[in-house]
Formats: C-alpha cells, sequence, structure tokens
C-alpha cells in the first residue's frame, strides 16, 4: 500500500513510525514532514493546506491512503475532494469538522445532547456576551470560535471585556461567523481521550494526561507540547471505562443523530473535576503529545484498523492489544518559546538515548532525509539512521521551531517511565534547550 502522511509535527513522525511497522505498507511518502519522518518515509513540498492539490497530486501519484496528522487539511475540505476521486482518506468530512473548527457549534452540539460540559454559552453578538460576562464569577474563560485565534482564562473583568472584543474582531476564516464561548474556569487535570469511529462503533484509545504549560507546577504561559503520559493504574482503567460509556458513545449516538457523515479519530478534551470529567473541546484527530505516548503502546496493526474504519466495518475489528507499561513524553523546546525563540541550532546527543527509548521530531531538519519524485518505485525507502534520532553521526539535525523533539519512554510503571525519559532528555542538547521535570510526578493531577 502507497501511504501518504500528511503533517510536520511530533504526531506526523508518530504516524509515519507506526505505518512503517505494518506489513501492507509498501511506501510512505511525508508532506511537508520534518527531521524525524526523513528518516522513514520519502518528503515531498505538496501542502496540505490545499485540497484540491492534495487529491490531485495523490490521484496522478497511485495513492492508495491519505492519512492526515493533524485536522487543519480536514477543516478544508479534504474528504470531501479526495472521495471524489475514489481514494483512500482517514477523517470525517468537511461538514462534521464544525464540531472541531468551530467552538460555538461545539458548545451548542453539547448543549443540545445534554453532554457533561463547563457551564456556559456560545454568542454571535457582543452585546449579549458583555451581558453574560458581567454576570459571572472570575476567573473565566473566554474562547474564539476558531480555535487557531486563540482563548485566555482571566482573573480580571476589564481583562476578559478587552479580550472578548478583541476576539469578535478577529477574522480568521473568509465567511466564518465571528464568535465567542464564555464558560466557567474549571480547576483540575486536563486529559484527552480519543477513539477510532466509523460513526456507528467506537473503539476507544486510552485516556492521557496532557500539559500544555511553559512552567512546571502547570504555571506560566500557555505551551503546547510540554508533556504527557499513559497509565496502567486501576485509576487509568477505570477512568477510561468511564469515559467511552458516558462521554465518547453518547457523543457518537449524536452525531448519527445530527446526520453527521463521521469515520476517523474523534477526540475529547476535557477536565478531571470533582463533579467528574467536563468536556471542554472536541476533536477530529489525535492531539500532538497524545499521538507520541499512545501509538506506542498500541500492539496492532495500526493500517487495518484505518481501512476498517473508512469501509465502516469497525465492529468487525478485534479488542485493541496494548503494552502493559506505561509512557511518559518529555517535550524539548527551545527557550524562549512559545514566543521568541532562535532556531537553526545544532541537536546533539540523538544517538546516545537508550534502546527502546523514542525520540519523535516535531520542528526539525534533516539534511539526509530522501525526497520523493514522481513515479518513483514504491519500494524505495530512506536509509535509515540511527532510530527515530538523528542523520547519522557525520549528519547534523538542526532545530526549524521552538517545539523541537518529544522524548519518550515505556516502562511497568508511570515513575519508571518518568525517569527513564527524564534521563535520556537530559541527554540531548540544543541551543536553549529547555523541558520541564515535573512530568508525571502525579498521576492525573
Amino acid at each position: 500500500m502507497k501511504i501518504l502522511v500528511l503533517g510536520s509535527d511530533g504526531r506526523a513522525h508518530a504516524l509515519v513510525w507506526k505505518l512503517f511497522s505494518s506489513p501492507q505498507s509498501e511506501q510512505i511518502i511525508c508532506a511537508p514532514g520534518n527531521g524525524g519522518t526523513a528518516q522513514l518515509a520519502l518528503q515531498t513540498d505538496l501542502n496540505p493546506q490545499n485540497p484540491a492539490e492534495v487529491a490531485q497530486w495523490a490521484f496522478d501519484e497511485n495513492i492508495d491512503l491519505i492519512v492526515p496528522a493533524s485536522s487543519e487539511s480536514l477543516w478544508l475540505g479534504l474528504v470531501d475532494e479526495v472521495v471524489a476521486m475514489h481514494l483512500g482518506v482517514y477523517g470525517p468530512s468537511q461538514r462534521s469538522t464544525q464540531l472541531e473548527q468551530s467552538r460555538c457549534y461545539a458548545k451548542e452540539f453539547l448543549l443540545r445532547y445534554n453532554l457533561p460540559t463547563a457551564p456556559g454559552r456560545s454568542f454571535t453578538n457582543i452585546t449579549t456576551a458583555e451581558k453574560y460576562l458581567a454576570a459571572q464569577s472570575l476567573p473565566i474563560v473566554v474562547k474564539a470560535d476558531h480555535p487557531a485565534v486563540g482563548d485566555g482564562i482571566y482573573e480580571d473583568r476589564y481583562a476578559a471585556l478587552s479580550a472578548l472584543h478583541e476576539l469578535f474582531h478577529t477574522k480568521l476564516v473568509e465567511g466564518q461567523n465571528n464568535g465567542v464561548v464564555i464558560e466557567e474556569f474549571l480547576p483540575g487535570a486536563r486529559v484527552i481521550f480519543s477513539a477510532f469511529t466509523d460513526g456507528r462503533t467506537t473503539i476507544s484509545l486510552l485516556p492521557t494526561r496532557l500539559y500544555d504549560r511553559l512552567e512546571e507546577g502547570n504555571q506560566g504561559p500557555i505551551a503546547p507540547g510540554m508533556g504527557a503520559y499513559t497509565s496502567t493504574s486501576a485509576y487509568a482503567h477505570k477512568l477510561s471505562t468511564y469515559l467511552n460509556q458516558r462521554l465518547m458513545m453518547p457523543l457518537v449516538a449524536a452525531l448519527e443523530r445530527e446526520n453527521l457523515p463521521y469515520w476517523g479519530i474523534l477526540g475529547i478534551d476535557c477536565i478531571i473535576t470533582e463533579r467528574g470529567p467536563r468536556i471542554i473541546a472536541l476533536r477530529c484527530n489525535l492531539r500532538d503529545m497524545e499521538a507520541q505516548v499512545v501509538l506506542p503502546r498500541l500492539e496492532d496493526d495500526l493500517l487495518p484498523i484505518i481501512e476498517a474504519m473508512i469501509t465502516r466495518r469497525l465492529d468487525r475489528v478485534p479488542p485493541l492489544r496494548w503494552r502493559d507499561e506505561a509512557s511518559v513524553g518529555i517535550g524539548l523546546v527551545v527557550q524562549g518559546y512559545p514566543h521568541h525563540f532562535a532556531v537553526g541550532g545544532p541537536i546533539h546527543g540523538l544517538v546516545d538515548v537508550d534502546p527502546g527509548v523514542l525520540i519523535f521530531h516535531d520542528q526539525t531538519h534533516n539534511p539526509a532525509g530522501l525526497r520523493y519524485h514522481s513515479g518513483m518505485h514504491r519500494q524505495t525507502t530512506p536509509l535509515l539512521g540511527t532510530f527515530l534520532g538523528g542523520g547519522g553521526k557525520h549528519m547534523t539535525v538542526t532545530t526549524t521551531g521552538g517545539h523541537v523533539l518529544t522524548v519518550v519512554a515505556l516502562a511497568a510503571t508511570l515513575y519508571g517511565a518518568r525517569g527513564r525519559a527524564l534521563v535520556n532528555a537530559e541527554r540531548i542538547t540544543f541551543p536553549g534547550r529547555y523541558y520541564r521535570s515535573d512530568i508525571a510526578e502525579r498521576e492525573f493531577s
């Protein structure tokens, strides 16, 4: 099978790594890829945010399956373009992606079906939003309709009002209605949970604790990709069962009632509160850092699962098999991330990590990577250097952004996986390297 993976972050690398091990995979191409995918897949400069171009290119190059690592290409209608050409594609239609790309739509959807979510409302009228905001207690969360615009937690009413006005006047996508969601701030651990679904059947993955604050103790500015982990504890198993039965299955049933066609990943971001999990966002793909810590634990071949989702035969897939080990991922970033940081610095120590420790690249460049050329034979693959590391001792991998790498370690216990990840994170260096040392310090707290 000839596979095209769209993306350039750690999710893309994790998916390429997982698909590379499938006996059905004959050739993998990644667009645009990064320094890590370059060791396992051929690279091409195809723009994932141009669905028509992607669909035509895939048709011309006899691609069998397209796997988007992020949701942006799905928002823009990739599935609708590709299905018309009778090619395989992993993900929901553009209409169904409203669940992720419109927070206002998602909020009304959750409220309409009485799914547990943070108390709050969506607004498309700024005057009504101002009145609602004035009546709420602080701190308060104000979110733009489109997830790429942003959100914030405000303890000052004037700052919240200023943010409200700014978000209402920020238009990212032409033709999209301006709007905001105002929600009660929920203290608690942020957990993400995803499932494979074909719109009728769901197969749940693993609950993942996500860290998206720059400083230890979950302080400082929002900084995606600082860390994540999965656990094997009794609590983690109970949480998985609860999230699947109380949140995921009712969500899929609601999609069917709304006549929203869906196949691929359906994801939930939630806060674990004293009253139970509360949904704060919906997703159409694995979140960055989730893919890096969940896929290494999946023992099954991913390709047959994807094919079952596309053909709506997920009910025939046997229960997933998981490695009975916890996984911990620690994000390595450049000092100054997420605001201002230097790029182009050399990365050292990739060949010094322990056997079995995985290095997933996010924003790197590897000069040893091979390019895809039209008509290239399916069996052509890059020359592998050190496993998921650099391009060999004579090639220098460099940074291209602020979130550089994710170090992932597995062990029998969460404590053991954390210690192993920290030891190996320390061995990797680049100018301004920084990481949080408190990732997975306490379980789901």
